[in-house]
């Protein structure tokens, strides 16, 4: 069951890798509203983050 969250989390890191550049793109385009969303979008993806992280740390930890 431990090898399972180990999963999850390589799978977070991949997925993150994914997700910022496609938010780093949002956040070199010319348009205001783009910069907007893709700021909101990196605010969201760090707070996804630190809750996910943090569940499946414990999860590692209690097995």
């Amino acid at each position: 069951m431990n090898i399972l969250y180990l999963l999850l989390l390589l799978g977070v890191v991949i997925i993150d890798i994914l997700l910022f550049t496609q938010i780093a793109g949002l956040l070199r385009a010319p348009s205001d509203t783009s910069v907007a969303q893709g700021a909101g979008a990196f605010l969201l993806l760090a707070a996804v983050n630190y809750f996910l992280i943090r569940f499946l740390l414990s999860k590692i930890k209690n097995q």
